[in-house]
């Protein structure tokens, strides 16, 4: 027994002691395939030392070596300088990178090399690293940004400033000193990242710098709604939104972020004015007029029994919005159904006077009836044709084909309405049907 497990030791020891051994290997295979690529600008060698730097730094002796985080980090610096290269010859295209965050791995290992470095050598040549990868950090950033990477991006500008931070306490040079004005876009897209990456708790301090500092820029009022809106807190939300407006009253930005907050919070009747107010800044967006036409049909639904009146103005100004939005776009699929689900909803809701109708048998009761009747069926017959040309221009739309069923049952065409029962229940099913009812009848 006593012999077994001095045979374990030993194994286990002789284990060690060749791990320990290959992490000192690895860094001399990576700094032989990094010389290799520095001469031959060989891309294969580059990523090989990588590699094997990768896998160095996993060994306890190397993680307390100066040198050897001095040597890993000019390895990460020359792969983001790559990745610059590679990226302006693609014509700034995304393309995958040697090794991902190379550029903020890069500077961590030269902070670390100087925090471990006893002699002021290492830490010149640490000092010297980060300034020469300072603009490369923030190039790392803007591409991952561009490629929507946003914890990447978070990662690049926040280490951004760490570097700066650094350099000017211990002495080193840094391409923001005495110019507050580039340092603060850098917390300013670190801040934006982890928004965009939905990490608000990592934004919010970012931002509320940005903002006791006095930053001026319309982003810190819409970073600021955004963080307090993700976290569910709408008043604080709307305190910075509302500052915002009135700080930047023509920026659009903050405008639509402001119907953002009335469309969540149902404020319809302050919505109007405000997207009256985004159509005049944008008279071609599209979206404008369907949000605005949306606005209105809801505020008419929810008048039309206590209020006709009100209910017949906010139908007609839905009306003209979808109208008006098919104006700039004529064959936008969304606002010709919205036209005919106006109408076709109209027509429903007035149904429901027509059961009461049924059950006065008087020949006044039938008479009402009848006229009501007619105007029900004229109200669908105005909304046919719109769901004719919804679905001419998007047969894959369920509530189109829906609305569609209903009509031609009411018309008693029960082959066409069936077709849409089968059409339907393809869609829910999760087939495509390939072409228009219409089209295929010459309609």
């Amino acid at each position: 027994m006593r012999n077994f497990l001095l045979s374990a030791f030993i194994a286990l020891f002789a284990i060690s002691a060749a791990f320990a051994q290959s992490g000192e290997d690895k860094l001399k295979e990576a700094s032989k395939a990094y010389s290799s690529f520095t001469s031959t600008k060989d891309p294969v060698k580059l990523q090989e030392a990588v590699d094997a730097a990768q896998i160095a730094l996993q060994d306890p002796t190397v993680q307390s070596d100066y040198k050897a985080h001095l040597e890993v980090a000019d390895i990460y610096s020359a792969v983001i300088n790559q990745y610059v290269t590679d990226r302006t010859l693609a014509n700034n295209e995304p393309i995958e990178p040697l090794l991902a965050q190379a550029a903020s791995k890069a500077a961590k290992l030269y902070m670390k090399a100087y925090n471990l470095s006893d002699k002021k050598g290492g830490q010149r040549d640490a000092l010297k690293g980060l300034e020469t990868l300072q603009g490369n950090i923030s190039n790392e950033g803007i591409y991952a940004i561009q490629d929507k990477s946003y914890a990447d991006s978070y990662a690049a500008f926040n280490t951004s400033v760490e570097v700066h931070e650094f350099l000017t306490k211990n002495g080193g040079k840094s391409v923001y000193e005495g110019d507050e004005s580039k340092l603060n876009d850098e917390r300013y897209y670190a801040a934006l990242s982890a928004v965009l990456n939905e990490d608000y708790n990592a934004a919010e301090p970012l931002f509320l710098a940005l903002y006791s500092g006095g930053y001026d820029d319309v982003g810190i009022y819409d970073g600021l709604y955004k963080v307090y809106s993700g976290k569910d807190d709408m008043e604080q939300a709307g305190k910075y939104l509302q500052e915002g407006r009135e700080k930047f009253p023509d920026e659009t930005q903050l405008l639509f972020t402001e119907i953002n907050y009335y469309l969540a919070q149902d404020k319809l009747d302050e919505l109007t004015d405000k997207l009256e107010e985004a159509i005049k800044a944008e008279p071609e967006n599209v979206s404008l007029y369907a949000t605005l036409g949306s606005v209105y049909d809801r505020l008419y639904q929810s008048t039309r029994d206590e209020d006709p009146e009100t209910a017949k103005t906010y139908f007609n100004n839905a009306k003209s919005n979808y109208e008006a939005g098919l104006n700039v776009d004529e064959e936008n699929a969304s606002l010709i159904y919205s036209l005919g689900a106006l109408y076709f909803n109209r027509a429903a809701n007035m149904t429901n006077q027509l059961v009461e109708l049924g059950n006065d048998f008087s020949k006044e009761g039938q008479a009402k009836y009848e006229a009501l009747e007619k105007e029900i069926n004229a109200e669908f017959d105005i909304a046919f044709p719109y769901f004719q040309k919804a679905e001419k221009t998007d047969p894959n739309n369920l509530n189109t084909l829906i609305a569609l069923k209903e009509i031609f049952a009411r018309r008693d065409n029960y082959d066409a309405s069936n077709e849409m029962k089968a059409r339907i229940e393809k869609v829910q099913a999760g087939e495509k049907i390939e072409k228009s009812y219409f089209a295929e009848q010459g309609m």
